[in-house]
């Protein structure tokens, strides 16, 4: 078969040709020599001189005789039987190996130290641009509860001009609780559904009052009354935050704000580990485990140094204890109010088969 211009290497499948003697394949191929030449045990000669092979030459069957076979005009082979007298094969098994290693400890320590550097970047972040909080005289904290007077008051009559949001738990409103004009509040307005006071509702507020952690939006009072009207009038206090919502930062246009807001991408890792961090409290380190029942982008606030605070947590139950007869469930029952999306599955499948 010499000198036929065959292409390609020698067939791995030449280890089948048990009987096969004698075999000229000289002028034609290239690539490696295949191992399985050296199976074939009745082989007495082989010529593969003058093509391009390259790589490492057997050592045994034919392979152990240098005079059964040739290998002359092939430049790029090495190792064989000392007798060939061809230069050393390099080895390349612990060059691959060593650098594996390498990269799966440079990987691992560079995932480690991005970690790190990252969590330090928002520790610092938020540590230089935190500035103290500023308390007038009128220390609201300490007042057990707020009369509809100073509410209406405080929000201008919750005129328009102040609502800052509406959602599926009621309407919030912008209001200044001193003579200054310096300590701001959000004013929460609740949706009712039944009339006259409810025992239970301060119950609750008071419990909610009492949460503190670092990214849970302050309850500061609330108010159990009846306006002007004679009607029904509960409403919580919160801590105003001066950035808004996250709403407002990922749909800048859809909420009627003309200057382009944008979060990089640092400031979205530490609010999603803010509003995971304040999740976990909610979760586990509650005395009674509160499900928020409707975390969404408008109900995660940011501060003036960008740090989020979860809002609206307990209002599900609150409402629902507020508003539900005495029959039904006291953590998932027929009041509880959500927007669909954002509420837990569980939550809705109770609602609509109860």
């Amino acid at each position: 078969m010499q000198g036929n211009f065959l292409q390609g290497p020698i067939p791995s499948s030449f280890d089948s040709l048990r009987g096969l003697q004698r075999i000229d394949l000289s002028r034609n191929l290239s690539g490696n020599i295949p191992n399985e030449l050296e199976k074939l045990i009745f082989l007495q000669y082989l010529n593969l001189s003058f093509n391009n092979f390259e790589g490492e030459v057997p050592k045994t069957g034919v392979f152990s005789n240098t005079s059964s076979f040739s290998l002359v005009g092939n430049r790029n082979i090495c190792g064989g039987s000392p007798e060939l007298q061809l230069p050393a094969c390099i080895v390349n098994e612990e060059k691959h190996r060593r650098p594996s290693t390498v990269i799966i400890l440079i990987t691992t320590i560079s995932s480690f130290l991005l970690v790190v550097i990252v969590t330090s970047l928002c520790l610092f972040y938020r540590r230089k641009s935190r500035k103290s909080p500023i308390f007038s005289p009128f220390t609201v904290d300490k007042v057990p509860q707020i009369s509809f007077r100073e509410l209406l008051k405080a929000t201008g009559g919750f005129s328009s001009e102040n609502l800052i949001g509406q959602g599926s738990f009621g309407s919030v409103y912008k209001g200044s609780l001193d003579r200054q004009g310096e300590c701001f509040v959000a004013v929460k307005v609740l949706n009712l559904q039944q009339h006259g006071p409810s025992k239970s509702f301060i119950a609750e507020c008071k419990a909610l009052k009492n949460i503190r952690h670092r990214n849970l939006v302050k309850i500061l009072t609330y108010c159990s009354s009846i306006d002007f009207k004679g009607n029904d009038f509960k409403a919580l206090v919160f801590t105003f935050m001066e950035n808004g919502s996250l709403e407002m930062w990922l749909h800048p246009e859809e909420n009627g704000y003309s200057q382009m807001k944008r979060l990089n991408f640092l400031q979205r890792l530490c609010i999603a580990m803010d509003v995971a961090s304040a999740l976990h409290h909610l979760h586990n380190h509650c005395e009674t485990q509160i499900i928020h029942c409707d975390l969404k982008p408008s109900n995660i606030l940011l501060d003036n140094d960008m740090t989020a605070y979860v809002s609206d947590f307990g209002l599900a139950r609150l409402i629902s204890e507020s508003t539900s007869n005495p029959s039904q469930s006291q953590n998932f029952s027929m009041g509880i109010k959500g927007t669909i999306g954002y509420m837990a599955p569980r939550n809705i499948l109770h609602t609509t088969f109860s």
